[in-house]
């Protein structure tokens, strides 16, 4: 069905926020398909809930989203009821330093989203698995169509690589960088959507163990978690920290012994999946500066790839993202199973324990 009205519900609005990258696409276009996309007749309507404390940050966001009503025609309803009036579809985005709205501020927008509409929610659907499953009840509740995730989950890959549907994956890694818990909700939602595709989908989750210092290292060294599968997934960064930024040489980091030289109080998660699978994230600040991923099938076959995050201001990613959500206010149709936002939540729990 045609997208005639969206509104954002958002907790900032500073350049190269998720809220600002998202938002304007809509408003503005995005890049899609080989052409400048932007979606006829649509109205788009943002209300910035009262979250932040700063109020320095807060002027400056209501700034931002002033000169698109001036320049742009972005509708700024007077309260949240009336920004949600006849939407289509709702996209609620945390601060950018969170990775979720508060539970209770997310019942409150779709307990007022007009029944049947679609709604996005940016990071975490919740903190904890109990309240993404309360969150999800109130949407089936009110026949919304509920879907969550970031820009990571359908950014480019490089190289152009997947899983093959139905593979019998036995183990996979991604290394990231960042602080906690941004850093894990990344790697899980970069993660989500290759181990998906195993023979018999996503199962859940069995156990989390947390690796800090240099326990993550004699945790490779016991093959609780795989060193050829870090070596995958570094060869394929462009962003290799030490000696490369001195004096540009090539450095196999992973077999000269490097990577523990060079990271930063390092931190790792080890996942069992119910179905056998074990998931390793990494957290290596200061060894390298991108996110890269590798996967072994039963076979022994190992697929690598880094999740290419293009740079600031445009942030192309986004694009992949704003595509993804604009088919799914169409369809109504989920992108992904709810099931991958109840594992980013479970997840999440373990990390903030």
């Amino acid at each position: 069905m045609p997208l005639q009205k969206i509104a954002f519900v958002i907790e900032d609005f500073a350049p190269d926020t998720p809220s600002q990258q998202l938002l304007d696409r809509f408003l503005i276009g995005y890049a899609r398909d080989g052409e400048f996309r932007k979606i006829p007749d649509l109205q788009v309507a943002a209300w910035l809930a009262p979250a932040a404390e700063n109020a320095s940050f807060v002027a400056d966001s209501a700034t931002n989203l002033a000169i698109r009503e001036r320049d742009l025609k972005l509708i700024q309803p007077p309260n949240l009821a009336v920004a949600v009036t006849d939407a289509d579809a709702i996209v609620v985005v945390p601060a950018v330093e969170r990775i979720s709205v508060s539970e209770e501020s997310l019942k409150n927008v779709l307990e007022r989203t007009p029944v049947g509409s679609a709604c996005f929610v940016h990071g975490c659907l919740a903190p904890t698995l109990a309240g993404a499953r309360r969150v999800q009840s109130i949407a089936v509740e009110r026949k919304l169509s509920l879907a969550t995730g970031t820009s990571v989950a359908s950014t480019f890959r490089l190289p152009d690589v997947d899983a093959s549907e139905g593979a019998p994956l036995t183990e996979a890694l991604i290394v990231v960088q960042g602080p906690r818990p941004m850093a894990e909700l990344s790697a899980i939602e970069g993660l989500s959507p290759i181990v998906a595709r195993r023979g018999g989908g996503e199962s859940g989750i069995r156990s989390v163990r947390r690796l800090n210092g240099r326990d993550v290292w004699r945790a490779g060294d016991s093959d609780d978690w795989s060193w050829a599968l870090l070596n995958a997934a570094i060869s394929r960064s462009n962003t290799t920290q030490g000696d490369a930024l001195k004096d540009a040489r090539t450095q196999d980091l992973v077999r000269l012994g490097l990577v523990k030289k060079l990271a930063r109080e390092p931190r790792g998660w080890i996942i069992e999946h119910r179905d056998g699978l074990r998931s390793t994230i990494l957290v290596l600040d200061g060894a390298i500066a991108d996110f890269n991923f590798a996967v072994r099938s039963r076979d022994g076959t190992i697929t690598s790839a880094q999740l290419y995050r293009p740079p600031a201001p445009n942030r192309a990613e986004f694009d992949r993202l704003a595509a993804v959500l604009e088919d799914f206010f169409a369809t109504r149709k989920s992108p992904w199973p709810i099931e991958r936002s109840f594992l980013v939540s479970q997840f999440i729990e373990n990390v903030a324990a």
